[in-house]
């Protein structure tokens, strides 16, 4: 999603897996992290500013992950 002045629109989109739940950026906004109950795994993404491209990588859990957090500096 995109914020320009009080306007919400789409800044892109691409496929994730099913009942997904929790996602992360990183720092500079250009690492997303989407998590997914069924697969029980991460999908990484990535952002240049114009283009979400889905990376292919997969981080496999022992479970579904309900929630994630970043870690503060």
């Amino acid at each position: 999603m995109r914020v320009t002045g009080k306007t919400l629109s789409r800044a892109g989109e691409v496929p994730i897996g099913r009942w997904s739940q929790g996602v992360a950026f990183s720092p500079d906004g250009k690492t997303i992290l989407v998590g997914n109950m069924v697969e029980k795994d991460y999908w990484v993404f990535q952002w240049n500013g114009s283009t979400l491209r889905d990376t292919g990588r997969r981080v496999k859990m022992s479970g579904g992950p309900v929630a994630i957090r970043t870690a503060e500096k």
